[in-house]
């Protein structure tokens, strides 16, 4: 006799429910190392505390970095190629300047300014652990400004004794103080709705400077 078996009889396994898997992971866990970052420094950024933060799961983040530093290198450069750039084809010089200093003005005044501020201070406190991470938040964006006044130079719209490193120190190192260094009783809502006329005014005044 022929043993039959009856396979629509055979009930599925049930799993437990366990923790599903966020699609956001990677979008998560950034927002988390950048705000742990600007709120508390790199003392106070672990990826045991990315995961509570960002509310995932632990082993999703050990299994996809190994360290915090690779963690806060990746959320920079996410950070910088979701920042908006500024349209500056056809611009003169003196816009062009303009339009990347708004820019990055409101990149410091934004969700995650104070980590981008901390990355400055970190990296000239520990330049070896910071030289990557500092490169990708501002040397990038900074070569890219060099090239143009270079061009500008080259173009007669600056003088030939300009220095597009002094230039840009000028304006950049004034940027960073402004918008960090605001006085005492100015929210950051009030420095963001007049960032735009100050960085005019100071545009002006550097190149007034440069083409005496």
């Amino acid at each position: 006799m022929t043993q039959t078996t009856d396979t629509q009889n055979v009930q599925p396994v049930r799993r437990g429910p366990g923790r599903p898997r966020h699609p956001d992971t990677e979008a998560r866990a950034y927002r988390a190392v950048l705000e742990l970052f600007g709120q508390k420094g790199w003392s106070g950024v672990s990826l045991d505390a990315v995961a509570t933060r960002a509310g995932i799961g632990k082993s999703s983040i050990y299994l996809r970095w190994h360290d915090k530093r690779e963690l806060l290198l990746d959320a920079i450069r996410d950070l910088e190629a979701h920042h908006v750039t500024p349209q500056t084809e056809g611009l003169n010089i003196r816009d062009y300047l303009a339009a990347h200093a708004k820019a990055r003005a409101e990149l410091l005044l934004g969700e995650h300014g104070a980590a981008i501020a901390n990355i400055v201070s970190a990296a000239v406190a520990n330049p070896d652990a910071f030289g990557e991470i500092r490169d990708e938040s501002v040397s990038r964006g900074v070569l890219a400004l060099e090239g143009r006044i270079q061009q500008a130079v080259a173009d007669g719209e600056l003088p030939p004794s300009t220095s597009p490193g002094h230039l840009l120190d000028a304006i950049e190192g004034a940027i960073f103080f402004h918008v960090l260094m605001t006085e005492a009783g100015t929210s950051k809502e009030e420095v963001r709705q007049g960032i735009g006329e100050w960085v005019d005014e100071l545009i002006d005044m550097v190149l007034r400077g440069v083409n005496r």
